[in-house]
């Protein structure tokens, strides 16, 4: 009987740690895909710039430290039942939050008090405390768990080793899953709900689960000072190190995240399907480690060395994607849209084995040390879950420190190529600390030499943006880099024509492209008096430029989001192809303004006669802010009398939404592909006689000529152009197709299933 019980025992206690871990695994779905909704919706009250998306991630990351640090200090203190129930609580409080989460974002934070996002440190604080709530119970969840799961220290650093694989196992698999599909099918607040539903499954299922665990105190040991203090500094010194490493890898992820939005000139998936890349690499490096940290005996050294192999293999594979993207400029030849009836082999190599290449090596070493640092440092039983939580924590704050420092810093000065450069100093600065016997142990000193090679002769940063772009060594290249974004001009042999890089898309050529010069003076001399004007996107300059060819305009405002553009821009200005735009520059008429648009826009103190929108293909990342209705509303409310407003027609149901908004929409069709939406309170008039003679003016002409224009082929494509225009009241009130919380342009692959 006795043998029996013994027997069983064990197999039913697999079994409910087997139920645990699993739930673990759905919390880390749940809390990747609530960052990808919650991302978008402060993305709309902080602005949809790098900065913010910096400052969303740093904030969500500090809520996870507090509360790795909340569970660590209260974990250790609790029995098993205790950790369980409290982790199930925590579920079922950040269900309650998801539910609420969508009012607070959205309605209240957006909505109400969007001025408050002027300032940086204000929208830090805001941001931060908004999230505070949910990451802390999130953060709580692994220090807890790690000491429900732990029963002794012998195997304990295997037992973490595993939860935190299987909980970052979810997450990589939540961030695909919600990117590819969920929220291109539901929007983001269905998103939410659904992982509100997840959550709260989570946490009933976790308070059930917890009586089948001891309530009961381990006992503890209590250990001499003698012993006491030694483990103590070793424990302080592991905290810097992971500190150092958080810093190595979230730097190391932004500029391999920067470097892949050049090469696949990311849509709206891309940013959630290459952080599963990291993510899954990660958790499969965790389990991995906790199977063989048994068998590791100086879990320092390899920590270190895991430290210089990382910053090595990272800088050579990014040096030799550069290489060979220069080497096949074919494979940029898209424009960023992936048409799943066309899966050519280019779409699977760009998003299958580029990122493969680049990324799955490096955060399999990441993941592979974090059972060997809980060797290091687990060998107290009391301790266990407080061990955890500030290695967690200082992890976290190594990540935040490096998040700000390169997002906000080292990618302004430096740009990429020395922000790599410096890392691998960092990279071999852990190679000098394990203080090898340089002789004895070859792979150690080759790989020294390889950081010592990377740092003197890695490529500058004009060469690594040239290549990247698939631009030859022999052709005019010029660059600008900064927090932002990267924009570069090339001028392609033999016609000496340029084209427009910005983050990675081609936005324009040079000269002027005929379509840009249309969508500029057609609605600038439609309107019969447009003294103010306003233009979102400064693109190449065609558009921005040639909206001021009315005489009686008096001031054009220009908003660009990506401000390494303006620079660029400039330096170009003074070649010979360039030259139109020297006169945008020193037309004292211009205001050039570095930031969101939208933002910009609700914060603008004056209204305008014509608010235009430059925008971008609706499938581009974050492309939806400009195409949603109620964008278009706010746009509405800051048109003077008589204005309107402009934006190019590219689909995705751009018409249909501005419709649901304005009371009259007329659409134009010039020169065979380009159709124009003017939204307004009163029906426009598309006069050709009028705006002909209106070209014909003398100053027109003499400021067209400049800008470089056919005008031949602009009174043309004015004779010829198409005209139909909508109102409410002839044609009814349609639904809109986009919304800021399910922007359907673009998750466009979701089409099918997001029907009206």
């Amino acid at each position: 009987m006795i043998s029996k019980l013994t027997a069983i025992a064990p197999r039913r206690d697999s079994k409910i740690l087997s139920v645990l871990f699993f739930l673990f695994f759905i919390s880390g779905f749940n809390a990747l895909l609530y960052q990808v909704a919650w991302q978008r919706m402060l993305g709309l009250f902080s602005g949809s710039d790098v900065r913010s998306a910096t400052i969303i991630v740093t904030s969500y990351l500090l809520g996870l430290g507090v509360g790795n640090t909340l569970g660590g200090i209260i974990g250790d203190s609790l029995t098993n039942r205790q950790r369980v129930r409290i982790y199930g609580c925590c579920n079922l409080g950040i269900a309650a939050f998801a539910v609420f989460s969508r009012w607070l974002f959205y309605d209240l934070l957006f909505i109400k008090f969007n001025y408050l996002a002027d300032s940086l440190p204000i929208t830090l604080a805001i941001v931060f405390f908004s999230l505070l709530i949910p990451t802390t119970l999130m953060g709580i969840s692994l220090p807890l768990l790690s000491r429900a799961v732990s029963h002794s220290t012998n195997k304990v650093a295997s037992r973490i080793g595993w939860l935190y694989g299987v909980n970052t196992l979810g997450s990589g698999l939540g961030t695909l899953i919600s990117g590819w599909y969920i929220v291109g099918t539901l929007g983001y607040a269905g998103t939410v709900y659904l992982g509100a539903t997840s959550s709260a499954v989570v946490g009933i299922s976790a308070l059930i689960l917890c009586f089948w665990f001891k309530d009961r105190r381990q006992k503890t040991t209590k250990l001499a000072n003698s012993e006491i203090q030694p483990q103590t500094r070793s424990a302080k010194q592991w905290y810097l190190l992971v500190f150092l490493s958080g810093f190595a890898a979230i730097s190391l992820e932004i500029i391999w995240f920067r470097v892949l939005d050049i090469a696949l000139q990311s849509n709206a998936y891309t940013y959630a399907h290459l952080l599963a890349f990291v993510l899954v690499s990660n958790a499969v490096g965790s389990m991995l480690g906790a199977r063989a940290v048994k068998h590791i005996r100086q879990p320092k050294k390899v920590f270190l060395l895991i430290q210089g192999m990382v910053a090595a293999y990272s800088a050579i594979a990014i040096w030799g994607i550069s290489i060979y993207w220069q080497q096949h400029p074919g494979l940029r030849s898209d424009i960023g849209f992936i048409d799943p009836n066309h899966l050519d082999g280019a779409v699977w190599f760009k998003y299958l084995v580029v990122p493969t290449v680049m990324m799955v090596i490096p955060n399999l070493l990441l993941g592979f040390y974090f059972p060997i640092v809980q060797k290091a440092v687990q060998t107290e039983r009391d301790r266990i879950g407080r061990r955890v939580g500030f290695l967690m924590l200082f992890n976290i704050l190594g990540n935040t420190t490096g998040g700000l420092s390169t997002g906000l810093l080292l990618l302004d000065k430096l740009g990429t190529a020395g922000s790599l450069r410096l890392l691998a100093v960092l990279g071999l600065g852990f190679i000098i600390a394990m203080r090898p016997k340089w002789l004895r142990f070859k792979f150690t000193t080759v790989l020294a030499l390889v950081l010592i090679v990377t740092i003197i002769f890695f490529p500058n940063n004009n060469r690594l943006w040239a290549a990247l772009q698939g631009v030859k060594p022999d052709a005019y290249f010029i660059h600008a880099e900064d927090s932002t974004s990267v924009a570069a001009i090339a001028e392609t042999q033999p016609n000496k024509k340029a084209v427009l890089f910005a983050s990675g898309q081609i936005q324009a050529n040079f000269p002027y492209l005929h379509l840009h010069g249309l969508l500029g003076s057609v609605p600038a001399l439609l309107h019969p008096q447009p003294t103010e004007i306003m233009i979102i996107g400064l693109g190449s300059g065609g558009t921005p430029h040639t909206i001021g060819v009315n005489p009686d305009t008096e001031y054009i405002r220009i908003v660009e989001l990506l401000g390494a553009e303006l620079p660029v821009l400039k330096e170009y200005s003074h070649t010979p192809v360039g030259k139109p735009l020297s006169y945008l520059f020193a037309d004292p008429r211009y205001e050039i303004i570095i930031g969101d648009g939208r933002r910009e826009l609700i914060h603008a103190e004056r209204k305008f006669d014509i608010i235009e929108a430059d925008a971008i293909q609706p499938w581009r990342s974050r492309a939806g802010m400009l195409y949603s209705a109620e964008f278009f509303q706010e746009v509405r409310s800051r048109l003077k009398p008589g204005g309107f407003f402009v934006e190019w027609d590219v689909g995705a149901g751009t018409l249909q939404t501005m419709r649901s908004v304005f009371p009259h929409v007329t659409r134009v069709g010039m020169g065979g592909n380009l159709w124009i939406l003017i939204g307004s309170e009163h029906p426009v008039e598309f006069n050709k006689d009028r705006l002909l003679a209106k070209f014909d003016r003398p100053k027109v002409i003499d400021f067209l000529t400049k800008a470089g224009f056919d005008l031949a082929a602009m009174r043309r494509d004015i004779k010829n152009a198409s005209v139909r225009m909508f109102s409410h009241a002839k044609d009814g009130k349609p639904q809109p197709r986009n919304t800021d919380l399910f922007p359907r342009g673009e998750y466009y692959l979701n089409r099918s299933r997001t029907k009206n």
